[in-house]
């Protein structure tokens, strides 16, 4: 990932914090024809910020992939919004400015490790719908389901562990702009029908705090 120095989140627990509330990542590996790609919910296993966890579905060609061990990519992307020149103070000063994207990004790199078993499945499962149900006035558990039916279900994905080597994440919100032009941007961005923007508009502010 390109991430200049202004713009780069190198604290571990920051970087843990953003792949906790993106959760849902493109894992790239390499086939024979190509880079191969699956788009699917990843998380932290408890007590192990090196390891990510997720699963696929069996009948997914990058099963085939995975099997093997191979070196991977996670890519965990957003939020993300356009910003317009017209926003920025400097645009009114000399004109000098040009469009560009605000964003949060990570990545992350490792080997895989494949989990085919059904303890492994589950515990996997398990761990992904604590998470996901986390805070909801009625979480949904793995137990909520009939043994059989739960059974049939975990024949039909594959699970792994990323066992994460590198780890690197941007969080690109104007800070390489005047103050003047980053209070256009979070005002422009606030004020957009759009939530991402909103959103953006949000964690912009969190920076400058």
């Amino acid at each position: 990932m390109y991430a200049p120095s202004s713009f780069r989140v190198k604290d571990e627990a920051e970087l843990g914090a953003m792949i906790a509330r993106l959760r849902f990542a493109t894992l790239v590996v390499n086939g024979p024809d190509g880079p191969v790609a699956a788009h699917l919910p990843m998380i932290a296993e408890a007590g192990r910020a090196d390891v990510l966890l997720g699963h696929v579905a069996r009948a997914n060609p990058i099963v085939k992939l995975l099997r093997v061990g191979p070196a991977a990519l996670a890519c965990f992307v957003g939020p993300d919004a356009y910003v317009t020149p017209a926003w920025y103070a400097s645009k009114r000063e000399h004109g000098k400015v040009v469009p560009t994207w605000n964003y949060v990004a990570v990545q992350a790199r490792g080997t895989i490790e494949p989990v085919d078993d059904a303890a492994g499945l589950r515990a996997i499962v398990a761990a992904l719908t604590e998470a996901m149900e986390a805070g909801r006035p009625e979480p949904w558990a793995v137990e909520d389901a009939p043994p059989d039916y739960l059974a049939g279900m975990l024949k039909a994905i594959f699970g792994f562990r990323l066992r994460v080597t590198a780890l690197v994440g941007s969080a690109k919100l104007s800070q390489n702009r005047p103050e003047a032009d980053r209070e256009g941007v979070v005002a422009g961005l606030a004020a957009s029908a759009r939530e991402t923007d909103r959103v953006v508009a949000a964690l912009m502010q969190d920076k400058r705090r």
